[in-house]
């Protein structure tokens, strides 16, 4: 169950002083079964033990796991993600492992997915309404999405409430919410909310964490491969989990 701390540090938007240096770094990777096996191999003798997550697929996020993985059978064991995650199964990464550092493992000739970072970005425009069922419209998207994503019907009325009060959300139904789930999803498959930066579009999240679903997502490159950078705010789920900071923007770097 979630603490009332917690819940309050999600639902509200938390200040952030004038100048800060942020210290939140982590690495991701897709591995093969070989590759990691061989990564294992490698990492033993010097006293590294992997943290498994079977459950919660952003628990390797957290500072306190310095390396961590994801097997490719534990993507939508925990309740509230099986659903969002099926955006994994219809990925080029299916299959394979997903591993997150806090370390680089370049000796170990691997490149990262993603460079993860907290940053002081702050976005000057953000959808209303309108602005999300058009990111929802947009052909890219429709074409995107799993069917599993859409089918919000099929976990019933008790989990959506369920998470509605976790998240203190009083007066808007899941159906609502849902809309801004599916528009943060769209604007980084098919950006119109963005900055520019090194002359490239830098997709951005579109609202604070209590109505994003399924960062990860973003986080892992499942969605938004395309774009050299973007900018992330944590779902719930990455708060509870991870600990990371709620409401605050992570640069998610391709190398």
């Amino acid at each position: 169950m979630m603490t009332l701390g917690l819940r309050e540090s999600i639902i509200s938007t938390r200040a952030v002083g004038r100048k800060k240096i942020f210290q939140y770094q982590k690495f991701s990777y897709w591995l093969t079964k070989e590759d990691f096996h061989f990564l294992k191999e490698n990492l033993s003798p010097k006293g590294i033990d992997f943290f498994a997550s079977k459950r919660a697929v952003c628990v390797p996020l957290s500072k306190e796991v310095e390396i961590g993985f994801v097997p490719s059978d534990a993507w939508g064991k925990y309740p509230f993600c099986r659903r969002p995650l099926s955006w994994y199964k219809a990925s080029p990464f299916v299959g394979r492992i997903l591993v997150v550092s806090s370390f680089d493992l370049k000796e170990y000739h691997f490149t990262p997915e993603t460079v993860i970072r907290e940053c002081d970005f702050q976005p000057t425009k953000l959808p209303d309404r309108e602005g999300k069922l058009k990111l929802i419209g947009q052909e890219s998207y429709q074409k995107a999405k799993p069917s599993e994503w859409k089918d919000i019907d099929a976990e019933g009325p008790e989990l959506h409430n369920q998470w509605l009060k976790m998240m203190g959300l009083r007066e808007v139904s899941y159906e609502e919410l849902f809309i801004t789930h599916c528009a943060n999803h769209a604007n980084f498959i098919e950006p119109t909310y963005f900055i520019v930066g090194e002359n490239r579009p830098v997709p951005y999240s579109i609202d604070k964490t209590s109505h994003i679903c399924s960062a990860c997502l973003e986080f892992f490159n499942i969605i938004g491969t395309q774009f050299r950078k973007k900018m992330v705010v944590p779902c719930p789920g990455a708060v509870l989990f991870a600990g990371m900071a709620a409401n605050r923007y992570y640069e998610v770097l391709r190398p």
